[in-house]
């Protein structure tokens, strides 16, 4: 299986949560179970991205945090 970008598997996730969807309710499932299940799945994403979002802001700020602490190192010897 390839990994693909994180754009394109979250689009064709989209896509399989709509025809999950559509499924349901082609298979007599009731509006609220299809909402559950919708709800659900945004819950699962949101557990998994929020903790990962977080991770790359850390990241980032500690990567800001050396850059400008290296140009001020820099400025001193000028």
């Amino acid at each position: 299986m390839m990994v693909e970008p994180k754009s394109s598997a979250t689009i064709l996730a989209l896509a399989d949560l709509a025809d999950l969807s559509a499924k349901q309710l082609e298979e007599g499932r009731s509006i609220e179970e299809v909402i559950e299940t919708l709800r659900s799945a945004a819950l699962a994403v949101r557990t998994v991205i929020g903790p990962e979002e977080d991770s790359l802001d850390a990241e980032m700020e500690t990567a800001d945090e050396e850059e400008s602490q290296s140009e001020d190192k820099s400025d001193i010897s000028a």
